[in-house]
């Protein structure tokens, strides 16, 4: 396995969409209009993850002034400001045929490297409950449920999980 976790570009729509739809259940439509502004707004914490030429995951956040994540960032898109303290994570996603195989912990790895390189203090994401175990494992931390909280289908909470950098 020849894995590759570089910079999104333009070319990588497509299969981000797939990806992203899939793992969160979301229409192919919306979320291509997502995935454009994103593209544009922060290109250099927009990461894919490619084994053989073809895209396997992504991970991607803006950089934002606030240690926990606010709705408005799944909702728009704003530029990276170089003032920014955390690195936010929007989604990780990894096709199902690629899972349990590190793809995930190497972009979140990566994402961190440049949050650092940018002089970020932490990563900061949301997340549910099934999800703890996954990232405390690398380094992230659950400091409580979200203020702005969006439950999930079956009415579960989200988390504000943080990694210090």
């Amino acid at each position: 396995m020849n894995l590759i976790i570089r910079p999104v570009t333009q070319d990588d729509l497509d299969a981000i969409v797939a990806i992203e739809s899939d793992s969160f259940n979301m229409g192919k439509d919306m979320t291509r209009k997502d995935m454009i502004g994103r593209i544009a707004n922060y290109p250099d914490t927009f990461l894919v993850a490619e084994i053989d030429h073809q895209v396997v995951g992504h991970v991607f956040g803006p950089a934002f002034n606030h240690r926990y994540i606010r709705d408005e960032l799944y909702f728009k898109n704003h530029p990276n400001r170089k003032d920014d303290q955390y690195q936010t994570v929007l989604s990780l996603a990894v096709s199902p045929k690629f899972r349990k195989q590190g793809i995930a912990t190497k972009l979140l790895d990566e994402l961190s490297n440049v949050a650092k390189k940018q002089n970020r203090v932490a990563v900061t994401l949301t997340c549910l409950p099934k999800l703890f175990s996954f990232y405390e494992k690398r380094g992230f931390v659950n400091e409580g449920k979200t203020n702005e909280d969006i439950p999930d289908p079956k009415d579960v909470s989200s988390y504000n999980i943080v990694k210090e950098l």
